[in-house]
């Protein structure tokens, strides 16, 4: 392998580790935002206020069980941020804990 690829490789790993399992990564992870199809139900993943993709499906189905009219239909979750495989500190969600990067996006 040529000589320039594998230190490329390295520097990739390297900028992986310490952007994704540092305390760095508490100030570049990104806030994720959620919606029903109505925005009627919005829900934001705060980085340090402990709330994490499982708290807003929790919340999103007391949503549903105090709104039955909400519950027919189209009751689906949306994803109100956009997908960057390029942003580094995002890269441990997506590997890790991919589900919310498979919800249907909807534009804020």
């Amino acid at each position: 392998m040529n000589r320039y690829i594998k230190i490329s490789l390295w520097l990739l790993l390297a900028i992986y580790l310490l952007t994704n399992f540092t305390p760095i990564n508490y100030f570049l992870k990104q806030n994720y935002t959620y919606t029903n199809i109505d925005g009627s139900f919005q829900f934001s993943e705060e980085t340090g206020k402990g709330f994490n993709y499982e708290s807003v499906v929790r919340n999103y189905a007391i949503f549903l069980c105090r709104h039955p009219d909400k519950d027919l239909g189209d009751n689906r979750l949306f994803r109100t941020f956009t997908f960057k495989p390029w942003y580094i500190p995002e890269w441990n969600d997506m590997i890790f804990h991919s589900d919310r990067f498979f919800l249907p996006y909807k534009a804020p």
